[in-house]
């Protein structure tokens, strides 16, 4: 049990100053006012008092789409030290939690990477909060950088055989709805997989159709899918005239900051970040090739991002206009709500899992708290 002291807190809902966070465990235990630092030992027996000599405290981040980590792709090489090394490198930018992201690819690699994901949790499962299979139900013309071959129709069959492999693991799944027979949509709308909408063709009607049967989720706003026209709104149109979430990837190159910006003014607290990150890997089906400020496939098609969940909060506040709290909570409190981890992540409040990051007024990492134990870097 420690206490900090001397800290700026972002809880998600307001900015604490003047106050002390009490730490018990791997859980928050209770905030304090700097005048009641005396009655601490009264309290908390024993308790250490850490001065946080004026940084910032907020909640950790979470990274609902992120392929791989340390050169390694989760389709390349579906381990558990994949998933183990992606973990690694993304908690020093201050993200605890993540979705490992297996792109388009053959139902055998499919149930492959649910077994190891399932593992890796029954092992342990640091930082793991689920997969998100992203396709291979895709349309065709807005596969990306998708492996052409392997974008598929739906059948009841491959749906049923991933929905049984899927069962005890937190499962995510893009899918084209216009692609899919009510009844193909039913059966996965009425499984736990959560179900987003991306890599679409889908008319206006034809999503504002798969929202009103139950889609919640958008994936990578803008980012292959049907445009917002003037005679056709698509799929980008149909999302904001929604109640649905939508995952955006805030670097300016797959999207724009301007229309970030504007997204934000319609969609409020529905927009949320992902990196949308890979890694230099070009061992197996898929090869991204770092360009710099993003990842290319060997075609020069615009891939994954170079993004950090801590980059691209940064890049929130600066470059979209969009105040610090708001961005924290884009890439935090949104996305557990978005995950369903609303009740334990995402915010610093009584009871909730002691996942924080600690950083400087220029939003740089300074330490990190993971299930209550603090590390400084």
């Amino acid at each position: 049990m420690y206490a900090l002291k001397n800290c700026q807190i972002f809880t998600s809902e307001e900015i604490l100053t003047d106050k002390i966070l009490v730490i018990k465990g791997t859980k928050i235990a209770k905030i304090l006012n700097d005048d009641e630092i005396e009655d601490l030992d009264n309290l908390f027996p024993d308790i250490q008092i850490i001065d946080l000599e004026g940084y910032n405290i907020a909640p950790s981040l979470i990274d609902a789409q992120i392929y791989g980590g340390g050169g390694s792709l989760y389709n390349s090489k579906t381990t558990e030290e994949t998933i183990y090394n992606t973990y690694l490198e993304i908690r020093r930018a201050g993200t605890t939690h993540f979705q490992i992201t297996l792109s388009s690819t053959p139902l055998e690699k499919i149930l492959e990477a649910i077994e190891v994901a399932k593992s890796y949790l029954k092992n342990g499962g640091q930082g793991l909060a689920g997969l998100h299979i992203e396709g291979p139900f895709f349309s065709f013309p807005k596969r990306g950088a998708h492996v052409a071959e392997f974008i598929r129709k739906p059948s009841i069959e491959e749906l049923t055989t991933i929905i049984e492999a899927c069962k005890g693991l937190p499962t995510y799944m893009t899918i084209a709805p216009e692609e899919f027979t009510d009844e193909q949509l039913d059966l996965l709308l009425q499984s736990d997989i959560k179900i987003a909408a991306g890599h679409s063709s889908a008319t206006y009607q034809q999503a504002k159709y798969a929202f009103d049967k139950g889609i919640k989720r958008v994936t990578h706003l803008f980012n292959a899918m049907s445009a917002f026209q003037g005679r056709e709104p698509g799929l980008v149109g149909a999302t904001y005239d929604s109640e649905a979430w939508a995952s955006i990837i805030p670097d300016g190159i797959h999207v724009d900051f301007t229309s970030v910006k504007i997204s934000k003014k319609i969609m409020g607290k529905r927009l949320f970040i992902i990196t949308d990150a890979v890694t230099n890997d070009v061992s197996g089906d898929y090869k991204f090739i770092h360009a710099g400020t993003h990842y290319t496939d060997t075609k020069g098609t615009l891939s994954g991002s170079a993004l950090t969940m801590l980059q691209a909060v940064k890049n929130c506040v600066e470059k979209v206009d969009i105040p610090l709290p708001e961005a924290l909570r884009m890439a935090s409190t949104y996305p557990a709500e978005v995950l369903g981890l609303e009740h334990s992540l995402g915010k610093i409040q009584k009871d909730y899992q002691a996942n924080l990051f600690i950083f400087d007024d220029s939003l740089n990492i300074k330490g990190l708290i993971e299930n209550g134990c603090l590390e400084w870097f």
